[in-house]
């Protein structure tokens, strides 16, 4: 016999476990007895975090047994649970094993040991809950024991996220982890063919974006409408002709981990998904109402001919108004409405002129498209268009080629999707603010789960400025110090043109920065992740890089970390608290600071005639104690939120009624 096949015929060694490069902190869950104490007497939330902590200690037991095995034996213990949990175990008795093994898996392939928090907000999502972890406390490491024990029965695991390339670059990290336990790995993104995207649902995980998910779900509706999907009759396996195969790509919803939560559940459930009939260049006579709408609310006054309530975000025509519109030459022809028509054409002109921004809620792409900005990420977002008209005034706003309204295939919200899968989890870094509306929505418990290291982040107070153009000649100066003493910079503004404004000023100094934003956002985890680097200045939108861990550079620690600054407060607070989180990462050094000025857009959360008088004021300029007025920002943007609430809800019941109706009358209450 040869050597080698002397060497093929041998066991394989043992593996010796690799030093963890980034240690554990014991003790930060509390102690056994004090858990045990909050699983009878704590809140509910308390009580799910208890109970996830009082299995730490199992867990790590399995861990130490399963570290020692070589690559073959923990794929044989993988596949020996997975029998287990197809022949019907209970996943819950399982967890000790199930995310021991992967605790072993994670240490084989990257040489981390997850955290005793990330195992506990594992244990939590994997119960169907939803957990608060700190910015840069590793929430993709989280999800994988949750993830490789739900996939255990075969049924299909969607891991959910906000960008595809946050989806890819999950896939592709953690993607080597499950292969060593024996999972498949799958991953989904625009403009994949629908036999490409079947075989990545076939996998034991998935990963994917929110959005993809829920339009693969309807397009699957759309085919079922069809007909595409009729089921072959139960002789055809004896006749030989079993008819066409299921054109559905998607399996039945069975489980799955929403990363960043709150930007899927909050932000973008005031956005349906819907899947629209193609679209085409408008005519001339097509575009004749829109010009009309538009060269009329130009010359309208705000007050005389029109009234806008921001509180309900509504604009309404005063008489004056109704009879300058009557008497302004309405056009005639084919294409040309009733006069209730016509008057909300101009209602939806005047929205497009008082309530959409040019490079704050969109920008001009080089196509000389109108492209959606996203307000929560500052990504924009080319296939996205607004609804009833809405895109088309804006687009005569800005006399750029209109295109047709489209017509609606089909559609669902958010919420009403994430309802359907069996068991659903989640995470972010920002998720208590919204409790009660996630329990109330979602039927879900949010858990605040401590960091591994305690958070020595610095923030001082806002500083309030009279005006804007104060406001960034301070956060010009405070970037030109820190980027003297060494100390690395993260800039978060609102809008494109802020981020441009603020890059201008730092120009003028001589600072050397980067700029990110809707329309410079190639290479953005490559930006964010150096954003920590010495006597760095990273200039941003509300993306900033989310997700993408910012780690220090050589002796910046030493010089106090990362320094944030935001130049706005955003119109929810957890964006802002995102923002800040960027500094102080795993116990690292920190500091955040926000600079607001009396002319900001958030305050007209406090009423036209308030805000009025508050730019007014600002304008003077002059020596006040402008630190007065900081309280009045938190309560705008706590009138913002409450707005913003009440219009997720309004959308949900809608949505739901508008099911119901269609289930009555026989249709499929997700397509039109």
């Amino acid at each position: 016999m040869s050597t080698a096949a002397l060497v093929e015929h041998q066991p394989p060694e043992a593996h010796q476990p690799a030093v963890p490069k980034i240690a554990n902190v014991p003790g930060r869950l509390g102690t056994p007895g004090w858990n045990r104490m909050q699983t009878l007497v704590g809140l509910p939330w308390k009580r799910r975090l208890a109970a996830a902590a009082l299995l730490i200690p199992r867990i790590r037991e399995f861990e130490a047994r399963y570290l020692p095995l070589n690559d073959e034996d923990m794929r044989k213990t993988s596949m020996h649970l997975r029998g287990r949990a197809r022949g019907g175990a209970n996943l819950d008795k399982m967890i000790p094993e199930a995310f021991g093994l992967a605790c072993a898996a994670v240490r084989r392939v990257h040489g981390f040991q997850p955290f005793d928090v990330q195992l506990a907000a594992g244990v939590v999502m994997h119960y169907g809950g939803l957990v608060e972890l700190a910015t840069g406390e590793g929430k993709t490491l989280s999800a994988v024991a949750p993830t490789f024990l739900n996939a255990l029965p075969g049924k299909g695991v969607h891991v959910t996220t906000v960008n595809d390339y946050l989806a890819k670059r999950d896939a592709e990290d953690m993607g080597p982890v499950y292969r060593l336990l024996g999972m498949s790995v799958g991953c989904i993104f625009q403009k994949m063919e629908d036999a490409a995207r079947g075989e990545q649902y076939r996998s034991d995980i998935t990963y994917g974006t929110a959005s993809e998910f829920g339009f693969d779900f309807l397009r699957d509706r759309l085919k079922v409408r069809g007909g595409q999907a009729s089921t072959a009759p139960f002789w055809a396996p004896w006749t030989g002709h079993e008819g066409p195969a299921d054109p559905r790509v998607q399996r039945e919803l069975n489980y799955a981990i929403v990363d960043e939560a709150d930007s899927i559940f909050v932000d973008e459930a005031r956005t349906p998904l819907i899947i629209a009939n193609p679209t085409r260049a408008a005519t001339p006579d097509e575009q004749v109402v829109y010009h009309w709408a538009d060269k009329v609310v130009r010359e309208m006054q705000r007050d005389e001919h029109y009234r806008l309530d921001l509180k309900k975000d509504k604009i309404e025509l005063t008489d004056a108004g109704r009879y300058m519109v009557r008497y302004s030459n309405p056009p005639a022809g084919p294409h040309a409405h009733a006069m209730d028509k016509m008057i909300e054409a101009i209602e939806r002109s005047l929205h497009a002129y008082h309530r959409f921004a040019r490079d704050h809620h969109y920008m001009i792409s080089k196509e000389n498209k109108i492209v959606i900005i996203d307000e929560g990420t500052g990504r924009p977002m080319p296939d996205r268009h607004w609804r009833d008209g809405l895109h088309q005034a804006v687009e005569a706003k800005e006399k750029v080629p209109i295109n047709v309204q489209s017509d609606h295939a089909a559609q669902i919200t958010y919420q009403n999707f994430y309802r359907l899968y069996k068991k659903l989890a989640g995470m972010s870094g920002t998720l208590m603010p919204n409790f009660w509306e996630l329990r109330r929505v979602y039927r879900r418990w949010v858990t605040k789960v401590p960091t591994n290291r305690p958070v020595v982040r610095s923030q001082e107070p806002d500083v309030v400025y009279p005006n804007e153009q104060a406001k960034f000649q301070a956060v010009a100066e405070q970037i030109r110090e820190m980027n003297g003493q060494g100390r690395p910079v993260l800039v978060g503004t609102r809008s494109v043109d802020k981020s441009e404004r603020v890059s201008a000023l730092l120009t003028e100094m001589g600072v050397e920065h980067q700029v990110l934003n809707a329309r410079q956002d190639a290479n953005e985890a490559q930006i964010v992740s150096m954003a920590g680097q010495r006597s760095r200045v990273t200039v941003a939108t509300n993306m900033a890089g989310r997700g993408t861990d910012i780690k220090l550079g050589v002796g910046v620690a030493d010089l106090g970390g990362l320094h944030v600054i935001g130049t706005e407060r955003h119109e929810a607070e957890r964006i802002d608290r995102q923002l800040a989180g960027r500094a102080g990462r795993q116990g690292d050094p920190g500091s955040a600071l926000f600079f607001v000025s009396l002319e900001d857009q958030l305050l007209e959360g406090l009423g036209v005639q308030r805000q009025r008088d508050l730019e007014e004021l600002g304008k003077e300029g002059g020596s006040r104690a402008w630190n007065l007025y900081r309280g009045l920002f938190k309560k705008a943007q706590r009138r913002v939120e409450k707005k913003h609430y009440k219009q997720r809800l309004d959308l949900m019941n809608y949505d739901k009624q508008r099911q119901e109706m269609l289930e009555d009358l026989g249709a499929d209450p997700y397509v039109d």
